[in-house]
């Protein structure tokens, strides 16, 4: 092994035969350069103990060779021998970081003493610098891990996915983080946590990782994506994801370094194995609450975690609901089944259930035929939309059969939600079962339009010409419109037909003033144009959380507005039918009419049930999400 490691920059061949005589038979390691560039190239490629150097050697872009030297390593140890006998330039190299300054022509032995000397002094700097930069590592390690030793404290699956991206961003020091948990065998990985600037795009609130992300993970190596400007940071444990976080946002830099993927390394390492600890209790508390041979938990674990997702939304202010799920006919299905077949069926319905909601939500057994569901942080429209999505995923599976006929379970699905419906689980439970009992009352039901579309529902709901009659001003309807009447929901009318435009109108002033309350809104028309003449307060409208949608139209048009859209359906029931289907967290309306001279003769109902249901009926059948 070499000495030390020596580069000579000297033009004259002589001196560089001469370097190479003396310094090579005592055992160092030489290269020498005759110009400036090819020195640099050399310290480039390799790292040397020692630069010897005559400053006469040509400039590099106009800076002399020590000072380039130094720009490059200024912590190169540096020798400089010239023929040159002038103080002043001595004086100048040695205020330029110059270690020695020789005079040619040089006594081999005074040389070599120097030579060593200089390495010397350069194997003292570099061993202090090494125990210098051990005792900081050390130092650092050792303030990592006493801020890991925080996640040993914390049981909680939400806090701790907190307190992992907090920990990771403050060492980063980074602006944002997301966790993300496996789900669906780890196929898909959903978002548990998010801290900070955090940006997500649309599809990674769910999402399949790639072939390349999934090899990422299962390298359990931090690793820089986007240039640097965020970085993948896999928890694992064994060989098995635990989770999958993404820091970004570096403060005051570009990029994240070298540095910053050691610190993230060592961070997953303990988190990994402190989130799979919670992992694995939680799943043992949570198997040991479910309810025999189902996927749903006992009561007893629901309402515990009922109480501390109600303290978190009370707390934060956080929006929360919970569903409740009821057969119907469960005593009916419990007389003509044995025990087996209707638990089997129950088991079903559970597991239908639970592919419908996310990681997050839970669902428990009450009694034989009710559940309960826990959505956090959903408000009740976002309750709407799961129940939607659980009437969809039941479609077509809630039959029971015997020799003779089959029997339909009939469920039932309504929330109560946090704010609006109060604050404790009772609270919640009752504005449920209030829900509940006007659902069974409701048209829908009581008519069985479940199975018929859109269309049908609604040429069944205005009859023919001949079901309608008139007694100067009273309308009189057959007795078979009669039995769709209510006294407080839903009546039959006639009215102008330009009261259909004060009704929007009187919509319109009321989504300003209650510009908050998220809503829907489905008017046919015949055309955009007119309709879009006749609305006010089209400005505030754009502001509001409830969108309008205009359907038919005449042909295809595009406007600037973000919350009044029209979609063109060429469909001549559009302009043969007016109608128009309100829907909000609170309130429902709907009415359908057609034109009789200046008039408009049809139903109209505030029946919740039967509005939400019928603008799923239409959403469905015209594929609205879609084009939305």
């Amino acid at each position: 092994m070499a000495k030390g490691r020596i580069l000579v920059i000297d033009s004259d061949p002589f001196f560089r035969k001469l370097y190479q005589d003396t310094l090579e038979p005592e055992g160092y390691y030489l290269r020498a350069a005759a110009r400036g560039a090819e020195a640099m190239e050399c310290l480039r490629a390799e790292d040397f103990d020692l630069v010897i150097t005559d400053p006469e050697v040509e400039a590099v872009n106009g800076v002399e060779i020590t000072e380039a030297v130094k720009r490059f390593n200024p912590d190169q140890e540096l020798l400089v021998v010239t023929g040159r006998q002038e103080v002043g330039k001595a004086v100048e190299a040695m205020k330029r970081g110059v270690s020695e300054y020789l005079l040619k022509p040089i006594n081999p032995e005074e040389f070599l003493l120097v030579v060593n000397k200089a390495l010397f002094r350069q194997s003292l700097r570099v061993e202090h610098k090494k125990l210098v930069d051990e005792n900081i590592e050390y130092l650092s390690i050792l303030s990592y891990y006493q801020k890991c030793l925080a996640f040993l404290k914390v049981h909680d699956i939400d806090r701790l996915g907190d307190l992992i991206l907090d920990t990771l961003m403050d060492l980063l020091r980074a602006e944002g983080g997301v966790l993300w948990l496996p789900g669906y065998g780890g196929q898909q990985y959903r978002v548990r946590c998010r801290r900070g600037l955090v940006k997500l795009a649309a599809g990674e609130e769910a999402f399949n990782p790639t072939g390349a992300e999934r090899k990422v993970m299962l390298s359990g190596q931090a690793t820089l994506i986007g240039q640097g400007a965020a970085m993948w940071v896999p928890l694992l444990s064994g060989l098995e994801p635990v989770a999958l976080v993404r820091i970004e946002a570096p403060a005051g830099r570009e990029a994240f370094n070298r540095r910053d993927l050691k610190v993230a390394g060592m961070v997953a390492e303990f988190a990994a194995s402190t989130l799979h600890n919670v992992l694995l209790y939680r799943n043992l508390e949570q198997s040991s609450l479910r309810v025999p041979r189902g996927e749903a938990y006992k009561m007893a674990f629901f309402r515990d975690h009922v109480e501390k997702e109600l303290h978190k939304a009370r707390r934060y202010g956080r929006n929360l609901s919970f569903v409740k799920l009821v057969v119907e006919n469960y005593a009916e299905l419990n007389s003509h089944f044995l025990d087996r077949e209707l638990e089997a069926a129950m088991g079903r319905l559970i597991e239908t259930v639970n592919t419908a909601l996310r990681d997050a939500d839970i669902m428990a057994q009450a009694s034989p035929n009710e559940f309960y569901i826990l959505l956090p942080e959903t408000d009740y429209w976002g309750s709407l939309v799961t129940q939607k999505r659980i009437r969809k995923a039941l479609r077509g599976k809630l039959t029971l059969c015997d020799l003779k006929r089959s029997y339909p379970i009939r469920v039932y699905l309504r929330a109560g939600s946090v704010p609006g419906d109060g604050s404790t689980f009772e609270d919640l439970g009752r504005a449920a079962e209030r829900r509940l009992e006007r659902l069974k009352e409701s048209l829908f039901h009581r008519e069985n339009m479940e199975d018929a579309p859109f269309w049908p529902v609604v040429a069944r709901l205005l009859g023919a010409p001949a079901d309608y009659s008139f007694d100067g001003e009273k309308l009189q309807v057959s007795s078979r419109l009669a039995a769709y009447e209510d006294p407080q929901r839903g009546r039959f009318f006639r009215m102008p037909a330009k009261r259909l435009e004060e009704i929007m109108r009187s919509f319109c002033r009321e989504l300003v003033e209650s510009h908050r309350v998220r809503g829907i809104i489905y008017r046919g028309c015949d055309d955009f144009e007119r309709v879009k003449q006749s609305l006010r307060f089209t400005e505030a409208l754009e502001k509001s959380a409830t969108s309008l949608f205009l359907l038919g139209g005449k042909r295809r048009v595009t406007w600037d507005y973000q919350r009044i859209v029209p979609i063109f359906i060429p469909d001549e029931y559009f302009g043969k039918i007016s109608f128009v289907l309100y829907l909000n967290e609170d309130y429902a309306y709907a009415l359908f009419a057609r034109r009789r001279g200046d008039e408009l003769v049809g139903f109209h109902t505030s029946d919740f049930y039967f509005v939400e249901n019928m603008i799923t009926k239409l959403q469905e059948q015209y594929q609205l999400q879609a084009q939305i």
